[in-house]
């Protein structure tokens, strides 16, 4: 068998990396299992804080957040399981309609997956990234513009 070598990111370039992802407005840009990754910080639209966005080639596609139809580009997302009901309403049906009854239904004990494209930091990003992927390198510096892409 021909094996490549795996390539992983050395201690300091995830520090630059990071620090570079530390500032409003950085950006870095990698090849992850032979796809082109941009890390970019970004506003977020939840009041003055600023998260870290990941684009896939370049484009992030809304199609690929949702759980139900698994997608390759899915697992350089972050990934955010939720349950149809928070535990509070949870306890409150179980006073009301008994646990048996709670215990059966499949939309109280059912979840919600999405893939998110945010982070809180470049640390939780770049190590999200080298735990999924077999190869992950820095890209060469190119200028790509990102975009998100609605149907």
């Amino acid at each position: 068998m021909n094996q490549q070598a795996v390539k992983k990111l050395t201690a300091a370039q995830k520090e630059k990396l990071i620090s570079d992802l530390s500032f409003p407005w950085g950006r870095a840009d990698l090849m992850c299992d032979g796809r082109r990754i941009t890390l970019e910080v970004r506003r977020s639209s939840k009041g003055m804080t600023y998260r870290v966005c990941t684009f896939i080639d370049g484009v992030l596609d809304y199609k690929w957040a949702q759980g139900d139809t698994p997608c390759p580009e899915q697992k350089f997302l972050r990934k955010s399981v939720r349950p149809n009901v928070s535990p509070v309403k949870r306890k409150e049906l179980e006073k009301k309609l008994g646990k048996r009854w709670v215990q059966k239904d499949k939309y109280i004990n059912g979840s919600v997956t999405l893939y998110l494209p945010d982070w809180s930091s470049g640390k939780a990003a770049i190590g999200h990234l080298c735990k999924v992927c077999d190869s992950v390198e820095l890209a060469e510096k190119t200028e790509t513009k990102t975009a998100f892409v609605e149907e």
